[in-house]
């Protein structure tokens, strides 16, 4: 039986993914790519922009010296 993912709404703070992997060594390649999800995102029915949610980079780097891509909330006038 193959996998599925749970569809909950994804809590503030956490990372997009499972592992960790979703992380970068400059705050910048973060930030291009967090817009990449965004845009890969935005009709998504539980990720997307009617969710409140987007992926953003955390304040602070992680333990292996990255910044690691986590869901953020979207400010209210961003809201579709």
């Amino acid at each position: 039986m193959a996998y599925t993912p749970s569809l909950n709404p994804p809590r503030l703070g956490d990372p997009i993914s499972s592992d960790g992997e979703l992380a970068y060594v400059k705050r910048s390649s973060a930030q291009r790519q967090a817009a990449i999800w965004n845009e890969v995102l935005a009709g998504d029915p539980v990720f997307g922009r009617g969710s409140g949610v987007a992926v953003g980079v955390a304040p602070m780097k992680n333990d292996d010296r990255r910044w690691p891509l986590v869901w953020v909330q979207l400010p209210s006038g961003q809201r579709p």
